[in-house]
């Protein structure tokens, strides 16, 4: 419950940065400049525009921009990228760390009021929750891998 509802607070806040840089405002001008001065960002457009909910999810997944990850709502904002793709990458990409770190931090306080040996199911669901962490970090390296590549095409 929490892990979805702090997913969704930062699809919210990132939704603000994003409609900051869509709109005619100081901070979209700030976008361009970055923009401009990092070639690789300039790749983006087409990337976002090609693969805008594949590319979104993957960049929030794996950030391989040489940009810090708050900066990347901004750029998505100066790009051609549907909101509805922009906020289904944010939400799910969102996701997987939120859902980890709620595990972990349940895990975290049965081990410390010592019920961890009575949480069977609750075990079982952590391990599956890490294994799939895992799984979809692969995953996202390798579809980061290709979008970098397809950036630096650009």
């Amino acid at each position: 419950q929490g892990a979805v509802v702090s997913a969704f607070g930062a699809t919210v806040g990132s939704s603000v940065a994003f409609a900051l840089a869509k709109l005619d405002t100081p901070v979209r001008k700030k976008a361009l400049e970055v923009v401009e001065e990092y070639p690789s960002l300039r790749g983006i457009e087409k990337v976002v525009a090609k693969d805008g909910l594949k590319a979104i999810l993957t960049l929030r997944l794996a950030p391989v921009l040489p940009i810090p990850i708050g900066l990347y709502n901004y750029v998505y904002g100066v790009t051609n990228v549907p909101y509805p793709q922009f906020a289904g990458g944010i939400f799910l990409g969102s996701l997987k760390p939120y859902l980890l770190d709620s595990y972990i931090g349940i895990f975290g306080k049965q081990l410390v009021d010592g019920t961890a040996a009575e949480g069977g199911f609750q075990d079982a669901l952590l391990l599956i929750a890490l294994g799939v962490s895992v799984l979809i970090g692969v995953f996202a390296s390798q579809l980061a891998n290709e979008t970098w590549e397809y950036i630096n095409e650009e």
